[in-house]
């Protein structure tokens, strides 16, 4: 006689919610580099913040006080208050330093990890194959490989991008001008968009040159040069506003990014304002013998602030989309 053995519990179906297929290998392959990643942020985070709020109370401290920065005031107190309140305007300005230079510097480090230990290694070794012969398809190989480091990098950039952005709202003194803050690389759409880019180029000179160390370089040069680049002709991506005086005498004017500057003739000719540093003629003498009439201001107004930084975001976004489509047409010729 036989027995029948009971039948199973039928399993309720379930979707599943953890990354699946090449996502996830790629998630397993570099998972200590995204917890390192994520640790650091939080440490950078919290630090300043933990600045930030100790500044803030110096200076609500100082504020109590009574004493103003740039007064004559008699007191020795005074004195020492001032003094201690801009030493701890400088401890902020210091950390917001570093937090720029972290986010000028983290897109190189985004596009060699991708040149390098992402694609680069695996096509130097060979053990892209193994993926590609389990029912993964060279595209969908490449595009989890793009796609999960590009949201722990979006979203590491986010956080830090409004960190810093918080803690340069906190300052009081020691702040920048718009143009010299607000036109860098880690303010803005900007350091999200270099992160992008960095990512892109590094995919595709992984692809190009199947080794790491060549890729990693090659993603940390173009990258270098892209910042160079940009902050030489950053003025010239928008057109400037020129201004006409008919005072020889140069003045400053707060809140403007001058380009170009110099004297005008009667025939409107321009001229630098060097023109006579070199003259043996005394006086206005040089001046009315080039017949100098007044001076002129090629300048940047705050509110063009937005349309340069789109417009270097439009450039650097349409190179990233040419280098990603590169790198899939590339990856279709290997496979082939």
């Amino acid at each position: 006689m036989s027995t029948l053995a009971p039948p199973r519990p039928a399993v309720r179906a379930t979707a599943s919610t953890g990354l699946r297929g090449p996502a996830r290998l790629v998630v397993r392959q570099h998972l200590r580099a995204f917890q390192l990643l994520i640790l650091l942020t939080v440490l950078i985070v919290a630090g300043l913040v933990a600045v930030t709020m100790w500044v803030g109370h110096d200076a609500a401290a100082f504020a109590r006080t009574g004493c103003q920065v740039g007064s004559n005031s008699p007191t020795h107190a005074c004195a020492q208050s001032v003094r201690d309140y801009m030493d701890s305007q400088l401890r902020l300005s210091t950390a917001r330093n570093w937090i720029q230079l972290l986010l000028v510097l983290l897109p190189a480090v985004y596009g060699a990890f991708m040149a390098g230990p992402a694609i680069g290694r695996e096509l130097e070794s060979g053990t892209h194959r193994l993926a590609w012969t389990q029912s993964v398809s060279p595209a969908r190989w490449l595009t989890a490989k793009l796609a999960v480091p590009a949201t722990a990098v979006v979203a590491v950039t986010l956080v830090l991008t409004a960190a810093h952005a918080w803690a340069s709202g906190q300052a009081e003194q020691y702040t920048d001008e718009w143009y010299m803050d607000g036109l860098r690389p880690t303010s803005g759409v900007l350091p999200l968009t270099y992160a992008l880019f960095a990512l892109a180029v590094g995919t595709l000179a992984g692809l190009l040159l199947r080794n790491t160390l060549r890729s990693m370089a090659v993603a940390l040069v173009v990258q270098g040069i892209s910042v160079y680049g940009f902050g030489k002709v950053r003025p010239h991506l928008w057109p400037v506003v020129t201004a006409t005086y008919s005072s020889r005498i140069d003045d400053f004017h707060p809140g403007r990014w001058v380009v170009d500057s110099g004297y005008l003739t009667s025939t409107g000719e321009r001229l630098p304002f060097s023109t006579c540093a070199d003259s043996s003629e005394v006086g206005d003498t040089c001046l009315n013998a080039l017949g100098i009439t007044g001076r002129y201001v090629d300048y940047h107004p705050e509110s063009h602030h937005w349309p340069l930084q789109l417009v270097e975001t439009g450039i650097l976004l349409a190179v990233a989309a040419l280098a990603v489509y590169a790198s899939y047409r590339l990856l279709r010729r290997l496979h082939a």
